[in-house]
């Protein structure tokens, strides 16, 4: 198998799809061709379980004016495609208009792509077998306080394709590596997990992931509970971090809710919005990111925009149509497959990458600067909880530490952590220096807060 095949394969079928929208007589369509190949190798407590997969199907818009109808089919038989075709202009004609459409892509211009590796294709289920192998060498299996382990490597390649009647005709590749190790340990009826993972766009050495996690369960053993509730500086390292600034930013930069008054942002664009060291950028073309294209799912060319400057607000992300209605340009956002196969939905607006520039202090210096506070090391539950119009927010911390005198004491039990995210970002005390590259929306270094409430 050869990427110029993948990608001849999903031009292929967007041209036909296309060539038979305007044969049948549909003013207006855009056919989003998807086609993704999967092999999955797991280890569940010695139990090996592999697994070959592929997703592919095609998501026909249709445009009858200014009204729009979707429909999707699975596979690329031609009848099953002309059907999705012939569906999607029946369920525009009886559509209401939307008076926001301003047609489809129009010619086919491309950016650059990400990295891609070739090794990635070939790989077989046995060789996969033999990554697994490395990660649980690095487990004592002597040591009783373990008593669950979960390993799993994952490759997948494909892309997809997008064609117009208006005249674009593009395509985006990708090849991505993925490996993790989850570890459960008990010592005296006390249970903790840990984990840790790697995620590329090519193969990667794969040293560390199974000490790491159980090394992070284990420190969580002989936890204490947290007395009271105190306003405290929290030291994040930089996977829940990213989560956590994520999922706020995420909604924030969204051009759509701009355009429909609903971001509290909105009136914000050239005002400050965060600390002076705080930078973000949406990065859609650094080849080394899972999430980096030659295109987004509409066939507009990725791009890379300043969201965040010295803390002023700079730029929203748009796709063409909420672009147009904001009267700015597209910034190559349209993205699609959030909650299933991409084929199945619309193109919605969200971030490429979201990169937090790196300032100066890795997460050791930050936590030696504390006098009090608590050490996140993994993703807190409930933020998809937090109250997008008021920013606050109430999640529940199960791998956190305390730190007294610039040192880190001893593990928490679950503990309560709350605070408004528009004061969070102005309430950065540190930015640190050691951002990873992971398949993450939103990439940050490790970042010191103060005045986040903490309860046990």
């Amino acid at each position: 198998m050869e990427f110029e095949d993948l990608r001849a394969k999903v031009l292929e079928v967007a041209d036909s799809a296309i060539k038979y929208a305007k044969d049948s007589g549909v003013p207006s369509a855009e056919a989003f061709v998807f086609n993704q190949k999967i092999n999955n190798v797991s280890d569940n407590n010695g139990k090996i379980d592999s697994r070959l997969g592929m997703v592919q199907g095609l998501g026909i818009r249709v445009a009858v004016g200014k009204q729009v109808g979707f429909a999707s089919c699975t596979g690329f038989e031609l009848e099953s495609i002309k059907q999705a075709i012939n569906q999607a202009h029946s369920v525009a004609k009886v559509s209401l208009a939307n008076p926001m459409f301003n047609g489809f892509v129009a010619d086919t211009k491309t950016a650059k792509e990400g990295f891609l590796d070739p090794e990635i294709l070939n790989l077989n289920p046995e060789e996969l077998t033999n990554y697994l192998d490395k990660i649980n060498q690095e487990i004592n299996r002597d040591d009783k306080r373990i008593i669950s382990t979960s390993i799993g490597v994952r490759i997948r390649w494909g892309g997809y394709a997008v064609g117009t009647t208006e005249g674009c005709l593009s395509s985006s590749l990708t090849t991505a590596f993925t490996a993790f190790c989850s570890s459960v340990v008990a010592e005296t009826g006390e249970r903790k997990t840990g984990d840790d993972f790697v995620v590329g766009r090519k193969i990667i050495d794969l040293d560390g992931i199974g000490r790491n996690a159980v090394k992070k369960a284990m420190d969580g053993l002989g936890a204490k509970k947290f007395e009271g509730t105190e306003i405290l500086s929290s030291v994040w390292e930089t996977r829940p971090v990213s989560s956590f600034l994520g999922v706020a930013l995420g909604f924030l930069f969204s051009g759509s809710s701009y355009v429909e008054k609903s971001n509290p942002w909105g009136e914000k664009l050239n005002q400050q919005v965060a600390v002076e060291d705080f930078n973000a950028i949406d990065d859609g073309q650094n080849p080394e990111y899972i999430r980096t294209a030659s295109i987004d799912t509409e066939g507009t060319p990725r791009g890379k925009t300043v969201t965040i400057e010295k803390g002023i607000l700079k730029s929203f992300l748009f796709d063409r149509m909420y672009g147009k209605a904001a009267d700015k340009a597209t910034t190559g956002n349209a993205n699609r497959g959030f909650g299933g196969p991409a084929f199945e939905s619309t193109p919605v607006i969200m971030p490429n990458t979201i990169i937090i520039k790196n300032i100066g202090k890795n997460i050791d210096e930050q936590i030696a600067e504390i006098d009090k506070g608590i050490l996140i090391r993994s993703e807190p539950i409930g933020l998809f909880t937090a109250n997008q119009a008021t920013g606050d927010f109430s999640v529940t911390c199960n791998h956190g530490f305390l730190i007294e005198r610039g040192e880190i004491v001893y593990p928490l039990k679950s503990f309560g952590l709350a605070g408004n995210y528009f004061k969070t970002f102005n309430d950065i005390q540190q930015i640190g220096s050691d951002r990873e590259i992971t398949g993450d929306m939103l990439q940050s270094p490790s970042i010191t807060f103060k005045n986040h409430t903490i309860s046990g």
